[in-house]
């Protein structure tokens, strides 16, 4: 046992007006709540040219219950996952973003729900503008067309982290989320749902709602199914 009971991994890339804010609310949460015996936040600074890294750095050597991973350069979203979750050592895991769109306080709500889970995910209630609905209908259409089915949810999410450790994730993308639903129910493992919800970001432009991003999730897809192929086929 590592001693830690919660690992919560931040993936940065260029979050510098954002970041701060976001792992001080984190440590509070956390601290605040008798149920989190112990705890660790590791922020992925994924390649970031606009400070973000030495914001990292500073937060660390503030908290002792923060450390930094840094990318030399960006391997996008899952690849600043895969590089968190290796690092944790928390018998729970879980990630937020760093733009602030995911309270990390709704970890906590899933911690209640979880019982003897081994995966808690949260079905994400938000209210969205026309532009992000339709995107939101695109992903899911790409979804059933190229895996075959409309994952359940996720937002945030807690899972068991000597489960999460021995997964072999390879998206580069968010789609890296969608990797560790698929591991748990590949392999018959308890997963439940909860409902979670998110707000705006604290500032700045999503890094998720551009074309480059958008191409990239697609190409990942196409892998992934492939992956379930292989994995149905063992």
């Amino acid at each position: 046992m590592s001693g830690v009971m919660l690992t919560v991994v931040i993936p940065a890339f260029n979050e510098a007006g954002n970041l701060e804010a976001v792992v001080e609310e984190t440590l509070s949460v956390m601290a605040a709540d008798p149920a989190v015996s112990s705890f660790e936040v590791i922020v992925v600074d994924d390649g970031s040219r606009d400070g973000t890294g030495a914001i990292a750095d500073r937060l660390a050597a503030t908290h002792r219950t923060v450390s930094v991973i840094h990318h030399p350069s960006n391997r996008g979203f899952g690849g600043a996952l895969r590089s968190g979750f290796s690092a944790s050592r928390g018998d729970l895991v879980s990630a937020i973003s760093a733009d602030g769109e995911l309270p990390p306080g709704q970890i906590l709500t899933l911690l209640k729900e979880m019982g003897d889970a081994d995966l808690i995910v949260g079905r994400r209630e938000r209210t969205v503008n026309a532009f992000r609905l339709t995107l939101t209908f695109g992903l899911n259409l790409l979804f059933r067309v190229i895996l075959g089915f409309v994952p359940d949810a996720s937002a945030i999410y807690v899972v068991r982290g000597d489960l999460l450790r021995r997964m072999d994730l390879r998206s580069d993308t968010g789609l890296a989320n969608l990797e560790v639903l698929l591991h748990c129910r590949h392999s018959n493992r308890r997963i439940r749902t909860g409902v979670t919800w998110t707000r705006p970001r604290l500032s700045g432009e999503s890094k998720v709602t551009n074309l480059r991003t958008m191409w990239r999730t697609l190409v990942e897809m196409v892998k992934l199914r492939s992956a379930i192929r292989e994995r149905a086929r063992a």
